[in-house]
């Protein structure tokens, strides 16, 4: 159960491509359940979607968190790239949504925040699910294909 809870949860070492797609694979599924269950609960009582909220969200957010970060120091970058990947594009997003009661120059500012965040997005995908991670050991720990004995 220990093993579970720190596959899940645990957000240090590093995982390799194919772990944290397969990871963002259950993942995803996970989060269709989540929701499924949320929906449910939202339809029955406010209190019970309040508290599957509690139950069901936030694990299912901290152990994405957790999945991303392994990913991350796969490639030598700390958890302080989450908030360049997740957080940064969704407030640009928000502004760019508000830039439009601006007039002329609010859709100006909208184009120009909804790029930047498509930009950041793409950044991040790139850098998180594209790029190996680095050879050999880094600051967060030994190279997770040369620990499974595969290369590539």
């Amino acid at each position: 159960m220990e093993d579970l809870f720190e596959f899940l949860f645990g957000a240090s070492g590093r995982i390799n491509r194919a772990r944290y797609w397969r990871s963002t694979l259950l993942f995803t599924v996970a989060g269709l359940m989540a929701a499924v269950i949320l929906f449910t609960a939202a339809g029955i009582a406010a209190p019970l979607f309040i508290i599957m909220v509690v139950l069901v969200l936030i694990p299912w957010l901290l152990w994405g968190f957790s999945i991303t970060t392994e990913r991350l120091h796969d490639r030598d970058k700390s958890a302080c790239w989450l908030v360049v990947f997740y957080l940064v594009p969704g407030v640009l997003g928000q502004l760019a949504k508000t830039a439009w009661f601006f007039g002329a120059t609010g859709a100006v500012l909208h184009y120009t925040f909804a790029l930047a965040s498509f930009a950041l997005t793409i950044w991040g995908f790139v850098e998180i699910g594209c790029l190996r991670g680095t050879a050999g050991s880094n600051t967060y720990g030994p190279d997770p294909l040369l620990q499974s004995g595969r290369r590539g």
